[in-house]
């Protein structure tokens, strides 16, 4: 509380330094109505190593100050044992819990607090192939296909499904159908979608949006054709990669404009894109500080990834500033219990982001204010937004637009009432968020 407090008194100061005086903050109202969609993905193996539902569950007031109102939870089922690597996406029973995560009432209780707090529930959804010692293997031969498939080859611990068989087809609706019937489960984030015949799409998202119309249905894919077959959001991977080279300094401002004009030129009005900056995948393959450098870099990544639109998704232990590795196959605990200056500075972006939901559904125009300084703006009326965000560790100094100079704004992260001056000093990675 005592770092807050100054925190709030230093800001103060520094604004008055290079922007003139202020007036007293106050903290922005959230707009009514339905909130802007945030999603967490839950790595289970990061909180605990037993009873993990039970450590998650202890978590979601801390999800509930990030403004996540989807919680993702990686594969919940048991992993094969049988040609096994120990990834979470061989599943050897798609109607089993982990053990190590706890039981069917641990999967209730936490599904009923999340409901508490508005956050809905989904379950990554491995359709495609199961592990060899799924009881399937030997009990329906005739359930898997016979010649291994190139992606077969390279993830040789599971065996792919042959959905032309309609006993699969039933079978796999009827195992998602479980959780939704069993634990009030709200959707699904579904594994490597585009490998499943899209046609199955369409019986098991129709099944599901029967029983639960308001479904949360996340296609891990960015094929834009499943959008016709039930799914409301797609990935964004080529999106990840342009904030990528960005933040690593291997391409400009520009080639991450195009990157996200395309991908929502491509985008049905009334379709979505999940937005990011590291995924389970990301962060296994490559750790953060490789491309961030460090917990401010990676901030200010997320804060110009999520005003740039799409649905903000941020993954355990990012909210924590860890910049190393995780290998998600296995157990990584980290501490998720005690107060973090990272995880504040997030929930203080996200508070911000979500109460200019109203000023973000107007036009938006994305620009640089230097090659090392992005933008984007958005006016709704008679109101504005401006993000500004420093894509390097160091010290920029930039002209602000001509609308913004002697202007009256408030700065969303302090609630500060601020008179600009015509330049915007910027320390390494910083970024501002201005509603005028």
């Amino acid at each position: 509380m005592k770092n807050s407090f100054l925190k709030v008194i230093l800001s103060g100061l520094i604004a008055c330094s290079f922007f003139g005086c202020t007036e007293t903050p106050e903290k922005p109202e959230v707009p009514p109505g339905e909130p802007s969609t945030v999603v967490y993905e839950c790595n289970e193996r990061l909180f605990a190593k037993t009873n993990a539902f039970k450590a998650i569950e202890a978590y979601v007031p801390e999800l509930n100050k990030m403004q996540v109102n989807v919680l993702w939870l990686m594969p919940i089922h048991p992993r094969g044992t049988v040609k096994s690597v120990g990834s979470p996406y061989c599943i050897k029973d798609h109607r089993a819990i982990d053990p190590a995560f706890g039981t069917m009432d641990d999967l209730r209780s936490l599904v009923n607090t999340c409901h508490g707090y508005g956050i809905r529930v989904v379950l990554d959804w491995v359709a495609n192939h199961t592990s060899w010692d799924n009881p399937w293997v030997t009990a329906h031969p005739d359930w898997y296909q016979a010649a291994q498939t190139s992606d077969e080859r390279n993830w040789n611990d599971v065996t792919f499904l042959n959905y032309s068989n309609r006993e699969v087809r039933d079978t796999m609706t009827a195992c998602m159908l479980y959780w939704i019937h069993e634990a009030d489960i709200d959707g699904f984030r579904c594994d490597y979608a585009h490998g499943v015949p899209f046609d199955w799409w369409r019986e098991a998202t129709t099944a599901i949006l029967q029983e639960k119309p308001d479904a949360f249905l996340l296609a891990e894919t960015e094929k834009t054709e499943l959008y016709n077959y039930g799914f409301g959001l797609l990935y964004s991977w080529s999106y990840l990669t342009a904030i990528e080279n960005l933040y690593s300094g291997s391409a400009g401002i520009l080639k991450w404009i195009s990157a996200s004009d395309n991908e929502y030129n491509a985008t049905p009005a009334g379709k979505e894109r999940l937005r990011y900056i590291t995924t389970h995948d990301e962060c296994n393959s490559k750790a953060p500080q490789s491309v961030y450098t460090n917990a401010k870099g990676e901030l200010s990544a997320f804060c110009l990834t999520i005003f740039m639109g799409g649905v903000p998704m941020i993954y355990s232990s990012q909210e924590l500033g860890y910049m190393q590795k995780v290998n998600f196959f296995d157990y990584k605990l980290m501490d998720f219990q005690s107060p973090n200056n990272t995880r504040t500075e997030l929930e203080t972006l996200m508070y911000a982001y979500q109460t200019t939901r109203y000023i973000r559904s107007g036009k938006k125009k994305a620009g640089s204010l230097s090659d090392k300084v992005a933008y984007v703006e958005y006016t709704q009326d008679d109101k504005s937004l401006l993000v500004v965000c420093n894509t390097t560790n160091s010290s920029q100094t930039v002209d602000l637009p001509v609308s913004y100079q002697q202007a009256k704004v408030v700065d969303m992260k302090t609630g500060e009432k601020l008179t600009l001056s015509n330049q915007l000093q910027l320390s390494g990675y910083d970024y501002v968020i201005y509603n005028k």
